[in-house]
């Protein structure tokens, strides 16, 4: 095989997991909507979905033996995951709840508007005013979708839009960890133990308020699998074969799937005002992208 079938291939098997994450991440919509209508609370959702993806990355890891690494390393890990998993997870639910499947997945993806932010005040990247229209477009958008009502009815909620953009800050600071330590560990690796971390830190809050139909465990456990283990391992595998900004583009099908999901399925919407702020995020988040490429470039 030539090197450049071997290059092509390459990529194509990035662009299909990169596109498999972002599908995968997308249902979390859907398995929401479903176990919260179930009686579930989102802190027990978030348990199983770190607790059943954790197993599935520890299982991982040891079938490649990269399980085992430096103790202090793994506490750091098993730390970071308190936040980024933990917190993450909960918060994306929480909002979900309060405001509907498809505005929790539009504030989520504010998170690249988070990494630019770092980027300048905690990197000390020079932001350009391409980047800084993105931001305003972004907070524009936001703004919109927020005071439109929701996507669902029950209009506006102060708690579900706090915990919509705190999801955002948390799915951003896994960005630049993940980034840096990918060079270092394999994504089973690095996934097992901050997952562990998630569990941890939720463990002393969980409580189980409904007993659980065996359809109801079928939903946690696929769930589970999709959203806590193969979305994550299939974004590392895309990260190694393809650059970041291809990365972070694709990614973009999961607001828009989920999105799709909730409407189609659970009949949520947004008014003209809440759908003109989803194209707003959309669109900034796509020039956010672009720009690292040209930077890059």
């Amino acid at each position: 095989m030539s090197t450049r079938t071997m290059h092509l291939s390459t990529l194509s098997s990035g662009y299909g997991f990169t596109v498999l994450a972002a599908f995968s991440w997308s249902l979390m919509t859907l398995f929401a909507k479903a176990m919260l209508a179930a009686g579930l609370s989102p802190m027990e959702i978030s348990f199983w979905r770190a607790a059943i993806g954790g197993l599935c990355f520890i299982a991982s890891a040891a079938s490649l033996r990269t399980l085992r690494i430096p103790p202090a390393r793994a506490l750091l890990f098993i730390l970071w995951g308190v936040l980024s998993v933990a917190g993450l997870f909960y918060v994306f639910l929480t909002s979900i709840q309060y405001n509907g499947a498809a505005m929790g997945e539009i504030l989520l993806y504010t998170a690249p508007v988070w990494v630019a932010v770092f980027s300048r005040y905690i990197s000390g990247e020079n932001v350009s005013r391409r980047k800084w229209t993105a931001i305003a477009m972004a907070l524009c958008g936001v703004a919109f979708v927020c005071f439109s009502g929701g996507s669902i009815r029950g209009g506006f909620s102060p708690v579900g839009i706090l915990c919509g953009l705190a999801s955002g800050l948390c799915y951003a600071m896994q960005y630049p960890f993940f980034k840096y330590w990918q060079k270092h560990h394999r994504t089973e690796t690095i996934y097992a133990y901050m997952e562990i971390g998630g569990v941890l830190a939720m463990l002393p809050f969980v409580r189980f308020h409904t007993p659980y139909a065996p359809q109801t465990w079928s939903m946690v456990v696929l769930m589970a699998f999709f959203t806590g283990y193969l979305a994550f391992w299939a974004y590392g595998q895309g990260l190694r074969r393809l650059p970041q900004v291809h990365v972070a583009v694709l990614c973009n099908l999961e607001p828009i799937l989920g999105t799709a999901w909730a409407c189609w399925f659970f009949g949520e919407n947004f008014t003209p005002a809440g759908w003109a702020g989803f194209s707003l995020i959309l669109v900034a988040v796509l020039i956010l992208a672009t720009e690292r490429a040209r930077h890059a470039g």
